[in-house]
């Protein structure tokens, strides 16, 4: 109440306060407080635009004082200089109007932004406290006076109300017994203690800013503005969340609320979430129900720890994520992406960001144990798993039980965050449950996260052997060791997994890290944490029940960061959920019964998949994903083949596909995104695909196959737009790609003539990325999708395909191999384009250097030849059937595959319906053959 009246606070009552300060002595010291707070309110207020503000801080951090420098230039509304030092950390940031740079002398690196800010989270110096001071901060209730600049009424406040006082004896002020400050005998200083905390503040004219670029012997690294200034922002009032949390998160508002397919319901104080449906349907009232939560999980993770790691590392903790996720992207299932981004979407989320914070590093310390037969009292098994992991970036504030029941899959319990669709902690509706914690390795990513395994067992596994399996099968990233248990059978096991190697631990069993086996039991842990978890299991070995099993997770077997302990009792499908707060660790906070089989009765009805998906189509409009390599380039034995791989792969990345929608005929959708191997033409390295959508008889999107098309030479690209067109037709979402230089990416600045091979080899790459920005985009099955390449689209397809084998089939037209001897002898259009060569000086030396680099019968053994279907012409002068048959002896393409037809180069398009009928076929069916 305090805070709201004293916001509205009328002059007419300051008045008063005033008149009564007066009659009790107190006017001196209201002028006296007045005087000194001048200098800094007119500084945190804005009034005063130009100043230089200096600042000691000493802050006792794990029983050792530590000292922070800082000093802050202002000069106008756009432009100021920060700088904080630390004896382990140093920071500058320096604003101007058009760039920012953050700065880490300690690493002698600067991240540089330019261009545009975000609206709101951005770094300009005027109104920047509410930009930086939220709701959920205490903080908030004190910017009223800090904005405002009439030091008179501030000191009114803090007299009459805060009860500050002065004593003249040692002129120092005080509020309380802990806190207390003085001015210094000059003017504008001040110093303050606040128990344990000393602040040292002055003000003075601003020095001189220095040059924004003038970093000697620093690396630069380049950022988008509006990142490096959004990241900084949102950082800074999310940690302000954290340290100060306000009622906002402490006792947050418990209103249930019901969207199609989803429910966010509180039970007992905790928030429990009921999903249903397809992964898009799933994602999407995820993102709905929890919007304000993920948006604080994702500030805590990517701003606030993100900030505080790249100060830590000097490297910028996006790109990291960034490239963690280039790794660990093929090994995360196409429904999980696809619900990733529906979640990202609706919940206001840049889809790259969605898909990064979904593979957040999780090295937790955490323990675990499964007791049954023996060791319990009714002889049930009991799962407890502590969770011990960063409860000071605020990941409480997002804690949340799901309850989620995939169409064709498992239902299950996931005990997690919002934002985050993979599991630490599951139960799922056949008795299995699982937890996890972590070791070392971080940085081995070239496998399936945990927590996309964990999900995958969940939602596929019916035993505890299934569950093996699965982690025996799949490709594993760094150190995690599991307790998986099944309370169908009574069965449990520990498991220590690498990359390279998996362990079990059965129950009873002795090992060198745990010590002597216990019966009927599994523990996890490590140090002092498995010493007492072992002697409290051996104490209590046979009585265990279940306020035995939440007291075998208590202080000290939980550590002071303990964010989630669970209960799985999996025989009843009954989980105990205790989740910490600001004050205190899950180990301190009462637990939550909730009830999986009951609550899978009373899950929401999700809307008819096909309604659901055509409403939140996102390309109705504009939409942007997440997408990432998975170029793979296997080794090859051939020397030749070597060569050009090496000279066509580049280092695989995350990027961003966007989409516009377009109006009138032809395609419906453009496609863009950026080129793996950059020419320096902007326009060019704008890779531009035209979505030919598919559609059922309503005119709605579906969910169906996929082929990249691959245009000839003409600049009009006509056949293969036609070909596009053709195969939206028969129910296949066809994407035909701009090459370098035509269509959407032919621009003003025309190609250097001496870049032909830097060209050829960005049209191959470009046409192999394009099969996973076409992965990552809604309704396509991402396990289908096929390129079709037609005479000089053919010859790059058949390269692009063979660099790594990623796409499902192969359909290439007109096309050859021998390119050197093709461009000496063939005729109409490779006459033309050998006499452009000649005319543009390429000498017969780099023309030969140039074909044997992209030469297809080089790498065509690489192709799958049940895969792989080539279209020659009998008769075609173009490219002649022998330079066909090279290629398809390359491939080893038998007679079926390869189609020899009675046509010259052009007259093949008469063919045209019945080899897209036979792609359209092949792609539906379960057939390694197109239908005849």
């Amino acid at each position: 109440m305090r805070r709201i009246w004293l916001c509205g606070m009328s002059p007419l009552f300051l008045t008063a306060v005033l008149a009564v300060s007066a009659a009790f002595g107190a006017e001196d010291n209201v002028r006296r407080l007045t005087d000194g707070l001048d200098p800094f309110m007119a500084v945190s207020s804005g009034e005063q635009a130009r100043f230089s503000l200096q600042a000691t801080i000493e802050v006792p951090i794990k029983g050792k004082t530590q000292r922070i420098d800082a000093t802050l230039v202002r000069t106008d509304d756009a432009s100021f200089d920060l700088q904080l030092t630390h004896s382990d950390y140093a920071v500058q940031l320096r604003r101007r109007g058009d760039v920012t740079a953050f700065a880490l002398p300690k690493h002698r690196v600067v991240f540089m932004g330019r261009g545009e800010t975000t609206k709101n989270d951005h770094l300009t110096p005027a109104g920047i406290a509410t930009r930086l001071v939220g709701s959920g901060s205490t903080v908030a209730s004190y910017l009223p006076l800090v904005n405002q600049s009439d030091s008179s009424t501030t000191a009114v406040l803090l007299t009459s109300l805060l009860k500050v006082q002065y004593d003249p004896a040692t002129e120092q002020w005080a509020a309380g017994d802990t806190v207390s400050f003085r001015f210094g005998d000059e003017a504008k200083s001040i110093n303050l203690t606040a128990g344990e905390v000393r602040v040292a503040l002055s003000v003075a004219e601003p020095t001189e800013l220095a040059a924004v670029d003038d970093w000697p012997g620093f690396k630069t690294v380049t950022l988008q503005r509006q990142e490096l200034e959004q990241q900084l922002a949102r950082g800074v009032r999310r940690a302000l969340e954290i340290f100060a949390p306000s009622a906002v998160l402490t006792s947050p508002v418990q209103t249930g609320r019901k969207v199609a397919g989803g429910e966010l319901r509180w039970v007992d104080g905790q928030r429990v979430v009921l999903l249903r449906g397809t992964p898009q349907q799933i994602g999407r009232a995820h993102g709905e129900l929890l919007k304000a939560e993920v948006e604080r999980c994702v500030d805590s993770v990517l701003n606030t720890f993100g900030t505080v790691q790249t100060i830590r590392t000097g490297r910028w903790f996006r790109h990291e994520l960034e490239a963690a996720y280039a790794r660990l992207a093929p090994h995360i299932p196409e429904d999980h992406k696809r619900e990733t981004r529906a979640m990202g979407e609706s919940a206001g989320m840049e889809a790259r960001v969605a898909a990064m914070v979904n593979v957040f590093p999780e090295l937790f310390h955490c323990s675990g144990f499964a007791v049954f037969g023996n060791a319990t009292q009714d002889g049930k098994l009991y799962h407890g798993r502590v969770l011990d992991y960063m409860t000071t970036i605020g990941l409480q504030d997002s804690a949340t039980t799901f309850i989620v029941a995939p169409d064709g899959k498992i239902p299950f319990a996931n005990v997690g965050y919002a934002g985050f669709i993979g599991s630490v902690s599951g139960m799922n509706a056949q008795a299995i449950s699982l937890g996890e914690m972590g070791g070392g390795g971080e940085g081995q990513w070239d496998g399936a996260p945990m927590a996309t395994l964990m999900r995958r067992a969940l939602e596929e596994c019916s035993t505890l052997d299934e569950v093996m399996d699965l982690w025996k099968t799949s490709p594993r990233t760094c150190e995690y060791y599991y307790v998986f248990a099944d309370g169908k059978t009574n069965r449990a096991v520990g498991v220590a997994a690498l990359p390279e190697s998996i362990e079990f631990v059965l129950p009873g069993q002795a090992h060198a890290r745990l010590g002597e086996g216990i019966e009927d039991t599994v523990v996890l842990s490590s140090g002092s944490r498995l010493e007492k978890l072992r002697q409290r299991v051996t104490e209590r070995h046979g009585t265990i029940d279940v306020p035995v099993a939440q007291w075998l997770m208590s202080r000290p077997v939980a550590m002071s960061s303990n964010l989630h302990n669970v209960l799985f009792v999996p025989e009843d499908g009954v989980l105990y959920v205790a989740n910490a707060d600001h004050r205190r660790p899950a180990a301190e906070r009462p637990y939550t019964k909730l009830d999986l089989h009951s609550l899978l009765e009373t899950l929401p009805a999700a809307e008819p998949a096909m309604e659901q998906e055509a409403a939140g189509f996102p390309l109705i409009g504009s939409g942007a994903f997440a997408a990432a390599d998975s170029l793979n380039i296997a080794p090859d034995a051939s020397a030749e083949a070597r060569h050009c791989l090496e000279a066509l792969a580049w280092q695989p990345d995350v990027f961003e596909v966007a989409c516009e929608l377009v109006e009138g005929p032809g395609c419906d959708v453009l496609v863009r995104f950026p080129s793996p191997v950059p020419s320096g033409n902007e326009t060019n390295d704008r890779v531009t695909l035209e979505w030919y959508v598919a559609r059922d008889a309503r005119r709605q999107p579906v969910v169906a196959p996929a082929v990249v098309v691959v245009h000839e030479s003409g600049r009009n690209m006509r056949v293969g737009r036609l070909i596009a067109w053709g195969l939206q037709q028969h129910g296949v979402h066809a994407f035909m790609i701009n090459l370098p230089h035509y269509g959407a990416r032919r621009g003003e600045q025309k190609p250097d003539k001496s870049t032909a091979i830097t060209t050829i080899r960005q049209a191959i790459a470009d046409v192999r990325r394009a099969r996973d920005a076409v992965a990552a985009l809604p309704h396509v099955d991402a396990d289908r999708i096929a390129l079709q390449g037609t005479s000089l689209g053919g010859f790059v397809s058949a390269t692009s395909a063979s660099l790594d084998g990623k796409y499902d089939s192969v359909f290439l037209m007109v096309a050859g191999g021998e390119l050197y001897d093709l461009l000496q002898n063939g005729e109409h259009d490779t006459a033309k384009l050998r006499r452009q060569l000649e005319q543009e000086g390429v000498t017969d030396e780099v023309l030969r250097a140039l074909t044997d680099l992209i030469e297809p019968t080089r790498v065509g053994h690489r192709l799958d030849p049940q895969r792989t279907w080539l279209y020659s012409g009998l008769f075609d002068r173009v490219v002649p059937i022998k330079n066909a048959r090279a290629l398809a002896g390359a491939i080893g393409l038998d007679a079926a595959h390869h189609v020899q037809l009675p046509v010259n180069h052009y007259m093949g398009v008469v063919y045209l319906p019945v080899v897209l009928q036979q792609i359209a076929s092949h792609l539906k069916s379960d057939k390694n053959e197109p239908a005849p």
